[in-house]
């Protein structure tokens, strides 16, 4: 067989000498009278390239661009609202490398294919440049239906944890389409990832889905009948609601909830000022801050900063209100845990509701507990007012009795005490009774029998103290 091998190639080397001695005695080049051609086995897609010159190749290469220049290419993002239309691939500025296609084919001379006249199949692979491309339009939708930059948070919802991812603020970035056009096209994908130049989140989704349940929960009750303090509550818990805090940091109410005011959305309600019941704007937004403070006193987050009311509140024990005063008086705490926690606040009827959530620990609780009582009398202040009757009184201010108490939390690991924390001490100033009267003495029947003895309308002196002034009332 070997023998039979030698002989064809002798006899195939004998004609293609013959060959070139006939031709060059005529004067032409084989080249001339044959030029190079693709050699068998090559293919470009369902076209076979055998035989075929480079100019025919290229040819076959130019057809294949002219539709494939029209395909669409498809884009995805999570920061468009909208789906986004589809551009052609010659519009993502992307053209047939034809250059780099024709490198892939050995094209032949006349006794190379004599000599090889089997080859094994190849596939000749599309090749891509970039070139100038049309994004006006693509950029100008991302515009118009890009997401407004808004942070991550996390909600508790009909019995569920319901997830927002943040939003950056982001860019669309054209200068990348091209090359991830080409990539997508190169893999055989039809829809590539929208390029955008994007602020790092502060958030990120992995620490989001890491809040996977409720940690505690503390509820208060509120009158619904005051509406405007209702609305006061509903807006500050609407501030709040959702927040995400990354282990380490600190949550302060002020810096969340902003300054109380018409402008910011508050309406004038009760407020405790000085140990008198007064009217401002926010009035009400303390019972949040209380709340909220009590359901982080039991997930065991750091209490960095807590003050009481200047009187004790109804809607919580003694000891366990929180006031905060915007510029003056904050609550803050910090989370301590390896893991993100989400303050969640929910206004239904008359019930207001803080949930921390975030990894709960079966193995631990917390105890809050209120000792250390104190109390001690207030005075009565009292104001001349003429226009009363003589004689006649009217209570201004009730006032209230001075109060002390110290709030301790106990953490148990598995039934035992593993550590036992002063949370502060609470002091609650006596505020004096204020009554109004006319001092004048009414006028006495002179055969009244027990008229009592002037006394002078003597006062007891009042002590001096700082102004206390709450941003809520109970």
């Amino acid at each position: 067989m070997a023998k039979n091998v030698r002989k064809n190639r002798n006899r195939r080397a004998g004609w293609v000498a013959v060959s070139l001695l006939v031709l060059v005695g005529v004067g032409f080049s084989v080249e001339q009278l044959v030029p190079p051609r693709a050699p068998e086995g090559y293919r470009f897609g369902e076209v076979s390239l055998a035989g075929k010159t480079r100019s025919e190749v290229e040819q076959v290469f130019s057809t294949w661009w002219e539709n494939e220049s029209t395909r669409e290419i498809g884009f995805s993002s999570h920061l468009v609202s909208k789906p986004i239309p589809p551009i052609t691939i010659a519009q993502a500025g992307v053209r047939a490398d034809i250059e780099g296609m024709l490198a892939q084919v050995p094209f032949r001379g006349f006794y190379a294919t004599l000599l090889n006249s089997k080859d094994e199949a190849v596939e000749v692979e599309p090749r891509y440049t970039t070139g100038s491309a049309d994004l006006d339009a693509l950029a100008q939708f991302v515009e118009d239906h890009g997401l407004s930059e808004r942070p991550a948070r996390v909600y508790y919802k009909n019995g569920k944890i319901q997830r927002q991812y943040e939003v950056p603020s982001f860019e669309f970035d054209p200068d990348a389409v091209p090359e991830r056009v080409i990539t997508a096209l190169e893999q055989g994908k039809h829809e590539i990832e929208l390029p955008v130049r994007i602020t790092k989140p502060h958030i990120p989704k992995e620490a989001v889905d890491q809040i996977v349940e409720v940690m505690t929960t503390f509820t208060t009750k509120f009158n619904t009948g005051d509406r405007n303090r209702s609305s006061n509550i509903a807006t500050a818990a609407s501030r709040i609601n959702g927040l995400v805090l990354l282990p380490g940091e600190t949550f302060s109410y002020n810096g969340t909830v902003g300054k109380r005011s018409a402008k910011t959305g508050f309406k004038p309600a009760g407020v405790y000022a000085s140990g008198r019941h007064e009217v401002d704007y926010g009035g009400g937004i303390c019972q949040v801050s209380t709340t909220l403070f009590n359901a982080a006193l039991l997930a065991n987050l750091d209490i960095v900063e807590r003050s009481n009311h200047s009187m004790p509140v109804p809607y919580v024990p003694i000891g366990r209100d929180a006031t905060v005063d915007y510029g003056n008086i904050d609550l803050k705490f910090k989370n301590p845990y390896d893991f993100p926690i989400a303050i969640s606040l929910e206004v239904s009827g008359g019930t207001l509701t803080a949930r921390i959530l975030g990894r709960k620990d079966e193995t631990t609780e917390v105890r809050i507990v209120v000792n250390g009582f104190s109390s001690w009398a207030n005075t009565v202040k009292y104001i001349d007012d003429p226009s009363l009757e003589p004689g006649q009184e009217v209570v201004e201010e009730k006032g209230s009795t001075g109060r002390k108490c110290t709030t301790w939390r106990i953490v148990l690991k598995n039934g035992k005490e593993v550590k036992r924390e002063q949370i502060g001490t609470s002091t609650y100033r006596a505020w004096p009774r204020i009554v109004r009267r006319n001092p004048n003495r009414p006028e006495i029947n002179p055969t009244q029998e027990g008229a009592a003895p002037d006394d002078g309308g003597a006062e007891p002196p009042i002590a001096s103290a700082r102004s206390n002034r709450d941003s809520a009332r109970g």
